[in-house]
């Protein structure tokens, strides 16, 4: 049955193909964003969206599934291959950290890692000089620290300890001046790093005290934070002391956490409590961010990344950047096997809205059929 319908998909795909030639493609990027319910969850997963230019249309691909998760709350990139991914655990105390590798539009769950005070894991952050994983854990008072091997493996380096023994959601660390900046709801904390290791306690800093502050990113060495409770993802900028200097905010409904195109040019939003992720405009005459467009439709989430995806082709199913025989292959054991329509792993589920491989989705992979990216590698 198998040879046949590979020889049917094949033959079709000869016919529809003649004379088709590679167009020219434009730098694509991946969204990457975090299923994560209010409150707490178990088995949901991480949506990921291909951009195929920017201001351009997201396309969904085939998810992280929850399998191989834990209730799933921030995401953070040790490179554009290596995503972690920071499972809450239902706020039961059995936080831990996936560790995804990332190729083309294809990914591979490499392992889970837990301990060093690891609970209910919050957003984690990346030292831009160092490479040291911080994690926030929402209760227990600690930020949990990680070093890496030769081999890439996680090494636990201690914690440091929050000087109020409060909540923890997110961390950023300024590449400028290497400070560390970690939130609850009500406030901001600030540590300098020290040359021994050590983070030395600064102070706190706040606009409203009931805020509910989440995640935070660094752009340009502006500082963005989001306000959940008042929908709006805040900015600062610093003096020469490296304090920080309210700039302004821009409105965004439940606002968890942000992430950037590429470019610079498109910044994203995800929705905490509705789901669904805003996108912005830069408005380089206003020095600001101006909503366009509709949402992306999700699920509640909660962090969000941005990767370069190095195939913009969504008919390569095995991660070569080639439409080939190995890829008809695939597709031809996925036709019309029935899927999981809410996460679809199929990934020859190219286009509609049930996980259901039909001509619908024959008729996108034979448009794609040799073509590769870059055209002429």
């Amino acid at each position: 049955m198998m040879k046949t319908i590979q020889a049917i998909c094949l033959s079709g795909l000869v016919m529809c193909c003649v004379g088709l030639h590679s167009p020219v493609l434009a730098e694509p990027f991946q969204i990457i964003a975090a299923e994560t319910p209010m409150g707490s969850g178990s088995n949901q997963g991480v949506r990921r969206y291909i951009v195929r230019e920017t201001f351009g249309p997201a396309e969904q691909l085939t998810p992280i599934p929850g399998s191989v998760l834990y209730d799933p709350a921030a995401l953070a990139l040790r490179s554009p291959m290596e995503l972690f991914i920071s499972n809450r655990a239902a706020h039961t105390g059995n936080g831990s950290v996936a560790r995804i590798r990332l190729f083309g539009s294809s990914f591979e769950y490499l392992d889970t890692f837990k301990g060093n005070g690891l609970t209910d894991c919050a957003q984690s952050c990346f030292d831009p000089v160092s490479g040291e994983l911080f994690v926030t854990n929402y209760q227990g008072g600690i930020l949990s620290r990680f070093l890496f091997d030769a081999s890439g493996n996680p090494v636990p380096n201690g914690v440091i300890h929050m000087p109020d023994g409060d909540r923890q959601l997110g961390a950023a660390v300024r590449p400028a001046n290497r400070q560390l900046f970690v939130s609850d709801y009500y406030k901001i904390r600030r540590f300098s790093p020290n040359p021994d290791g050590s983070y030395t306690f600064l102070g706190y800093f706040q606009l409203n005290s009931g805020a509910l502050y989440h995640f935070m990113k660094f752009k340009d060495d502006l500082l963005y934070v989001t306000s959940f409770s008042e929908n709006a993802v805040l900015r600062f900028s610093f003096d020469a002391q490296g304090n920080p200097i309210y700039k302004n905010r821009i409105a965004a409904e439940n606002a968890l956490d942000t992430a950037f195109s590429p470019d610079g040019q498109e910044m994203f939003v995800t929705d905490h409590r509705n789901g669904g992720i805003m996108r912005f405009k830069y408005d380089s005459v206003a020095e600001t961010w101006i909503r366009f467009g509709d949402k992306i439709p999700t699920p509640m989430l909660g962090g969000i990344v941005i990767v370069p995806t190095a195939c913009p082709l969504s008919a390569d199913l095995t991660g070569d950047c080639v439409v080939n025989l190995a890829d008809l292959q695939v597709f031809a054991a996925e036709w019309l096997v029935p899927g999981d329509d809410y996460y679809c792993t199929m990934g020859g589920n190219l286009v509609g809205t049930k996980c259901l491989v039909t001509l619908e989705d024959f008729a996108e992979f034979a448009s794609q059929w040799m073509m590769q990216y870059p055209s002429g590698k």
